[in-house]
Order: structure tokens, then C-alpha cells, then sequence
């Protein structure tokens, strides 16, 4: 073991004073007189006293035990009398290059330490030892190495560690599978625990009586320093106390992953029976929050399933509408006169009014087609007998919680009305039906003029409509007015939906233009609304007798 060098009253460096008396030698801290920087200059006080820095014995070892040996023999030397252990760890090394020193010496009234009892084992000329007191255990390991162990005490145990349990054999201690730890760990029982680990092979459980924190820390460091692993700490300790507990908590994430010393509390069976009723409505507590938590998770894996599933459900409608449709080149979309900024990407397009005919064989609901721009909104449009068939029915007219977009059963397809409204649920995580008309309310879709122009064809005309207002609101009915009975309440009407707008489209809207309005949920009490004005239509006779005289 290395000894810094310290320095005394902030001056001078300790040295290490070798005294020559009859046949011993010995050896204590000198700090009043300075010190040669070389063996060879070393000063001489008189023949019967040397002087070395504990930096130069550390730097120079080999040749220092050279030195004491040559001198050994010279005064035929045959015993080490060290006055503190703590030199004791210093010089013991240098002996072993001392053939004539047979007898150690430790003048220190403390317990002999298993690294000095190492050093001294290792020494194969000491045959003899005389200290203060030692643990049986060691007596075991010098006797085996035939060194002969004189104490000046009785005491064999150097700590209440030791003693509680029963370490007095070195076998005791190499096989010792669990330890018990009743008191606050003082000096001694750290040191002997050092030294316990040390030669310990097979422990695996640590019992505290205390939870003691800086206890519990030191342990953990001292098995992580000693490369133990896998070992259970168990806390006999009724601790309630929240601040200690987390403290625990910290301790046993910090040495759990990489050491995997686990810490693990033992409530008293007295203290369980106190607290019983507390430990039931506790642990009733936490089992109700795994339940809701399953629940919850549950639900959520449901609607994302679900979602999954509807969406898989509309994109097959969706194909097989394609499948009846004319060939992709023949759609169309019919240009606003005012849009002047093409899009980058080209939006889909609503069919030509001819492709119609085939979709009327599919169901002969269909009205229309309906595209927005910067959506995924891109459907046939239905209308029922009332507003609630569509609710619930896809376009396959089969049972569909997801519904499909329809217009509403007052409004006259074929001579629009002032106001026609068309209606779809916001499957919002999924994105079909109006799940993505909230795209309207971004700023980058309100920034972009180009994606304002909502295509609706009916089955008699092309038709352009240009968005004019956005708003949510709490659910009312009066935005759903189809016609008026004058000007003056059509205006008032285009005034409040206008004034609604979260958005300034700063967009024309009279008395003599038609309106399109798209509602959906936004919750129970909100609805989503848009309003857009019909800009560019267009009709084709030919095409609309040919629909006309197929539906009947």
C-alpha cells in the first residue's frame, strides 16, 4: 500500500526514522529535520539513526530494501518494531528483500488488518508476530504459513460485524453465503467488511436491520469496488418515510442494471398487520389502475385497429368505383376562371359527368362527385330519402358506422338551390369520409389560393366553387337554410356566414350566386364548417338526357 506523502504544520514532509537499538530496528515518523535528496547524502544523525522521505522510500523501494538488509546483517538485526500500522504498510514490503528479520513488532493498539496480515503472510522470512489483538481468522492463515502470533489484548473480534457473524475461520468467511448487518456500520466493521469481501466467494444476500441510507450506499459501492454481482440487499426495516424511499429507489436503479445488486424492503409482520387495511386499499388501487390502464390501452387499440380497418374498407369501395368508372384519362376538371396559380402537384379531378351513368348502376343515389384540394376527400356523392340513411350505410348501401358523404334529402340536384349542403363524418384517425377536412383550417392550405377551388360535378353539370368561409361553431342549424323567401334574407344569410369565417377570403359573395357548404362533427357540441361559391359551371345537354332518361 502506497503512503502519500503529507505535509505537518503546512511545512515540512513526513519522513520515515529508522532507530538501530540492540538487535531491532525501528521505525516511526520523524517531520522537524530535512531530508537528503539521495540515499548516498543520506543524513546520518548518529549510528544509531536514519532518516528517509516516504516519497523517497516510495520512489526507491528496491533500493531501500537493499540498504536495510546490508545493514541487518551488519548489526545482525533480527526484529521490525513499527510504531503505527499505517508504517506498518509502508515498510512489511521492504522486508521482504531482509533475509536476517525474522520478528515484526506492531506497537499500535489497533486490530490488525487483513491487507497488513496480507503483507506479513507474503513475507517468507517473518516467523514471528506480535500486534495489539487479531481475528481468529487471521491467526488461521499466519498458522498455515507458520508464523508464530503473540497479542497484547484478548479481544479477537476487531468489529461487532465480525462477531455477529461468527467470522472466526477463514473458511467461515470464504464460504459465508448471507451476512447480517444489525448496528450503523462504524470504522471497524467497514474495514473488516473490505476485508470479508475480499476473501469472500459466495455471498449473495446482505440483511439489514437498518435503513440506514449512507449505510446502504457505502455497501453498494464497496460490493460494486469488489466486483460482486447478483447480490440481494434485504431491508428488515418498517420504513414509511417518502423521502427515504425515494432514496432507496435511487440507490437501487443506480446499482441494479450494471451491478445487479438489488435492494429489497422486509416490512415486520407486526407493521403488515398494522397497516393492512392501507396495504388493501393500496394495493386495490393499484390493481383498479392496471385494470383502467388495460382498459384504456384496449380502447385505443381498438380504435387504431379500427381505423385501420375502415380505411381498408373505403379505399375497397373506392376501387371497386374505379373499376366501373371510364379509364382515368377521361376525367376532367373544369378551371376557375379566377385561378390563375396552378398547383405543383395536380389534385384529383371529379369524373366526367358521362362516367356517371355507370355509377348510377352502382347505386342509384349517387348525385355527384366531390373533390378539395389539399384533402383526401374524393368521393361519389349520395342523397337518401332523409338524412339519416347515409349516416350509418356506405355507398354499397351496407351497414358502415363510417357512413359515407351525402347530400342533404332537401336539396334539388338537378336545379341547385341557394345553399346545398352535403354532409360526412370526421374520421379524424383515419382520415376517410370528411376526416381530413380539418386540413382547411391550417394555415398552409389558407395561404394557398390554388387549393380554395373545391370541385363538385352533379350529374348535369361541371361545377367550380370557391371557399369563402371556415369556422367551427356549437352545433345549430342555422348555416343549413337551402332557400330563402327574398334578397333581403339571403343576404343577411351570406352576411352571417361570412362574419363566421376564422379566415378573410376577401371572396364575392351575392345574392345571385349559388352556395355550397360542407358539415361535419368536430365533437358532440362543435361542427366543422365550410362555405364556398359556385365560380364556373358548366352543363352538357346531350350528356344530362342520356342520365335523365336512365334514371327514369
Amino acid at each position: 500500500m502506497v503512503l502519500y506523502n503529507r505535509r505537518i504544520d503546512g511545512e515540512a514532509m513526513k519522513k520515515i526514522v529508522i532507530e538501530i537499538s540492540d538487535k531491532s530496528l525501528s521505525f516511526k515518523y520523524r517531520t522537524n529535520k530535512p531530508v537528503p535528496n539521495n540515499l548516498l547524502n543520506t543524513n546520518v544523525i548518529s549510528n544509531n539513526e536514519l532518516v528517509f522521505s516516504v516519497d523517497y522510500i516510495n520512489d526507491n523501494s528496491k533500493i531501500v530494501g537493499m540498504f536495510i538488509n546490508d545493514l541487518a546483517k551488519e548489526k545482525e538485526i533480527d526484529t521490525a518494531i513499527v510504531s503505527l500500522n499505517e508504517i506498518a504498510d509502508l515498510i512489511i514490503p521492504l522486508l521482504k528483500r531482509v533475509e536476517p528479520i525474522h520478528k515484526i513488532v506492531l506497537n499500535e493498539d489497533t486490530n490488525l488488518s487483513y491487507s497488513l496480515c496480507e503483507a506479513i503472510v507474503s513475507n517468507k522470512y517473518i516467523t514471528n508476530l506480535n500486534c495489539y489483538a487479531i481475528p481468529t481468522f487471521m491467526i488461521e492463515i499466519l498458522d498455515k504459513k507458520n508464523i508464530e502470533v503473540s497479542s497484547r489484548s484478548e479481544v479477537l473480534f476487531t468489529s461487532l460485524f465480525m462477531q455477529q457473524n461468527n467470522l472466526t475461520s477463514f473458511s467461515k468467511i470464504y464460504y459465508k453465503s448471507s451476512i447480517r448487518i444489525s448496528e450503523i456500520l462504524k470504522n471497524d466493521d467497514i474495514d473488516d467488511l473490505k476485508s470479508f469481501l475480499s476473501i469472500n466467494k459466495y455471498l449473495r444476500t446482505v440483511h439489514l436491520e437498518k435503513g440506514y441510507t449512507p449505510d446502504i450506499e457505502s455497501i453498494c459501492a464497496l460490493l460494486s469496488y469488489y466486483k460482486r454481482k447478483n447480490i440481494n440487499i434485504e431491508i428488515h426495516d418498517d420504513i414509511n418515510d417518502v423521502d427515504t424511499i425515494d432514496k432507496l429507489k435511487k440507490i437501487n436503479k443506480k446499482y441494479k442494471s450494471k451491478y445487479k445488486i438489488k435492494l429489497s424492503l422486509i416490512y415486520s409482520k407486526d407493521y403488515l398487520e398494522k397497516n393492512y387495511l392501507k396495504q388493501i386499499i393500496f394495493t386495490t388501487l393499484k390493481l383498479c389502475s392496471l385494470i383502467i390502464f388495460l382498459i384504456i390501452g384496449s380502447i385505443f387499440g381498438y380504435i387504431i385497429l379500427n381505423n385501420y380497418q375502415s380505411e381498408l374498407k373505403v379505399n375497397g369501395i373506392k376501387e371497386e368505383i374505379n373499376k366501373v368508372m371510364v379509364d382515368d384519362a377521361s376525367k376532367e376538371i373544369q378551371p376557375s376562371e379566377e385561378e390563375t396559380t396552378p398547383t405543383s402537384t395536380p389534385e384529383p379531378a371529379a369524373p366526367a359527368k358521362s362516367s356517371y351513368q355507370k355509377l348510377l348502376g352502382k347505386n342509384s343515389d349517387t348525385v355527384g362527385w366531390l373533390v378539395v384540394p389539399g384533402t383526401k376527400i374524393d368521393y361519389p356523392i349520395v342523397k337518401g330519402a332523409d338524412n339519416s340513411y347515409y349516416l350509418n350505410r356506405n355507398f354499397n348501401r351496407e351497414k358502415d358506422y363510417n357512413g359515407w358523404v351525402f347530400m342533404d334529402y332537401r336539396n334539388d340536384e338537378k336545379d341547385l338551390d341557394a345553399n346545398t349542403i352535403i354532409y360526412g363524418h370526421n374520421r379524424y384517425y383515419s382520415g376517410v369520409m370528411f376526416g381530413t377536412l380539418n386540413n382547411v383550417t391550417k394555415k398552409k392550405w389558407l395561404n394557398d389560393e390554388s387549393k380554395q377551388y373545391i370541385t363538385f360535378n352533379s350529374l348535369y353539370r361541371s361545377m367550380t366553387w370557391k371557399v369563402f368561409s371556415v369556422y367551427s361553431i356549437d352545433v345549430t342549424s342555422d348555416y343549413l337554410y337551402i332557400n330563402f323567401e327574398n334578397d333581403e334574407s339571403y343576404q343577411n344569410f351570406i352576411n352571417l356566414i361570412k362574419g363566421r369565417s376564422n379566415y378573410q377570403f376577401n371572396t364575392d359573395v351575392t345574392v345571385n350566386d349559388k352556395i355550397l357548404t360542407l358539415s361535419t362533427c368536430l365533437d358532440n357540441n362543435k361542427r366543422l364548417v365550410v362555405h364556398a361559391v359556385l365560380v364556373n359551371s358548366s352543363e352538357n345537354s346531350e350528356d344530362a338526357q342520356k342520365i335523365q332518361s336512365y334514371i327514369g
